[in-house]
C-alpha cells in the first residue's frame, strides 16, 4: 500500500504543471468580463474543454513528453474556444494576455 501510495504522489507531482496551465488559462478566461461583461465562463464548460485537449493529446510513454504535448494541446484547445467567441476588437486583448501571462512563468 505505501509503495503505491509513493507512486501516485510521484505521478500526481509530474502532472503538476498540467493542473497550473490550465488553473493559469481558467482564471485568465475569467478576467474576460472586465473587459465585456457578456465574457463570462462557466468552470463547467471550461472543465468540458480541458477534458476534450486530454483527449485530443497523443499518447506517448515519456511522461515529460506527455506533459509538454498535454500542455500545448490545452492551450490551443482553451485559446480557440475563448476567441472563438470574442468580438474582433477584443481579440488582440486576449492574446496579449495571453502572452503577458506566458511570459510571466
Amino acid at each position: 500500500a505505501q509503495v503505491t501510495d509513493i507512486e501516485i504522489n510521484t505521478s500526481r507531482e509530474l502532472y503538476r504543471p498540467v493542473a497550473a496551465e490550465g488553473s493559469m488559462l481558467f482564471f485568465l478566461i475569467i478576467q474576460l468580463c472586465f473587459i465585456e461583461h457578456m465574457y463570462q465562463y462557466s468552470l463547467e464548460s471550461f472543465v468540458s474543454f480541458f477534458y476534450k485537449a486530454i483527449d485530443r493529446t497523443q499518447p506517448t510513454d515519456d511522461l515529460a513528453e506527455r506533459c509538454q504535448r498535454l500542455i500545448a494541446m490545452i492551450r490551443m484547445t482553451i485559446f480557440r474556444w475563448v476567441n472563438r467567441g470574442l468580438f474582433e476588437d477584443h481579440k488582440l486583448i486576449f492574446c496579449s494576455m495571453l502572452t503577458f501571462k506566458l511570459f510571466s512563468q
